[in-house]
């Protein structure tokens, strides 16, 4: 509606079928894999030995370029610089209209691969290798605008989508003195670095409010002069004051889930746990009644639980969940309807 021609490339994950695909959803154009790289498992060693020596060819994953399949199995160990190439192309043709493009690196899920330019280049093994190469890619995209001009009429985000996947240890990254990993409501799980770069405009510094994937679209939609839409619930807040320095973030409440269940809730600098439960780990869940509470400012490994000392702080938060659920709008149930039933 405000004119911007759009891209998707890399990772989509949100349904492969024509209907759910990004060329259906908004985006003009398509380039990368529909779901997870280590999806479609048709070879190589049984259990996890195969992710310790990846071969493409142990995962029947399609590569697809709008709504049709190019190659398959795609081969892994070039997607970095196929991503790369795609969005640099992509810049180059669209530098003179608005345009959004949203890069989502397959690297560094598990299994990992990395081109043969970035292949034992890194003392952390192929993990560093293939983090080396996601430093090129967003060197090379930062490169582009800089040359065709645009540096300073673009926001460029970096940020990730969770925390490391611990199980696969030295392939699976690591959250520093965060607690826990991937799958799990610890801040080891779901707290991400973003970066935020507009040369210009938004002024270099570390902002400390909160926000979350969510608000980035109601807040680029903002910057691009539109309004989020009036007919459904969007759960985004305008960032915009954290960043142009005019402002705290609106953003004073976090709620984190594991599936469809409500594990944690974060206001301020305070995070209550009604449910623990290890990244992956198969153990079963923990229900807190009261719920353990932690200061991610003062506690940031969540290891002391201070919920005897703040009371009040509990019934906040308590609010917050009703508040919450009394605006919750349960959505369309997709898997029902592709589930064929036996008599």
């Amino acid at each position: 509606h405000q004119g911007y021609t759009s891209a998707c490339i890399g990772k989509w994950h949100l349904g492969h079928l024509p209907q759910y695909l990004p060329t259906n959803n908004g985006f003009d154009y398509y380039f990368g894999l529909p779901y997870s790289n280590d999806m479609d498992r048709v070879g190589g060693p049984q259990g996890r030995a195969a992710f310790w020596d990846p071969k493409s060819e142990y995962w029947n994953v399609p590569l697809m370029r709008n709504e049709q399949i190019i190659e398959r199995p795609a081969d892994q160990n070039t997607l970095t610089r196929r991503y790369t190439e795609e969005a640099v192309r992509f810049i180059e043709r669209s530098k003179d209209r608005p345009f959004f493009l949203y890069v989502a690196q397959t690297m560094v899920h598990v299994p990992l691969f990395v081109s043969n330019d970035f292949r034992g280049k890194s003392p952390r093994g192929l993990y560093g290798d293939a983090v080396e190469e996601i430093d090129w890619s967003v060197g090379r995209i930062v490169e582009t605008l800089r040359r065709e001009g645009l540096a300073e009429n673009t926001l460029f985000v970096f940020t990730s989508d969770n925390g490391p996947w611990l199980p696969y240890d030295q392939h699976g990254g690591s959250a520093g003195l965060l607690r826990e990993g991937k799958g799990c409501t610890y801040e080891g799980g779901m707290r991400e670095p973003c970066i935020l770069w507009w040369p210009g405009t938004i002024q270099p510094g570390v902002v400390h409010d909160l926000g979350t994937t969510m608000d980035l679209y109601t807040t680029i939609v903002k910057l691009a002069g539109g309004e989020p839409p009036s007919d459904r619930v969007v759960d985004g807040l305008d960032l915009r004051p954290a960043l142009f320095g005019t402002g705290p973030s609106p953003r004073d409440t976090v709620f984190y889930y594991r599936g469809t269940e409500l594990f944690a809730v974060r206001k301020g600098p305070y995070k209550a746990h009604f449910v623990t439960q290890s990244g992956y780990g198969g153990d079963k869940p923990v229900r807190h009644d009261p719920p353990v509470l932690y200061h991610l400012g003062q506690d940031p490994s969540e290891k002391f639980d201070i919920a005897r000392d703040h009371p009040e702080m509990i019934a906040e938060i308590l609010k917050e969940v009703e508040r919450h659920r009394q605006g919750l709008v349960r959505g369309q149930d997709q898997l029902s309807q592709r589930i064929e039933k036996g008599p």
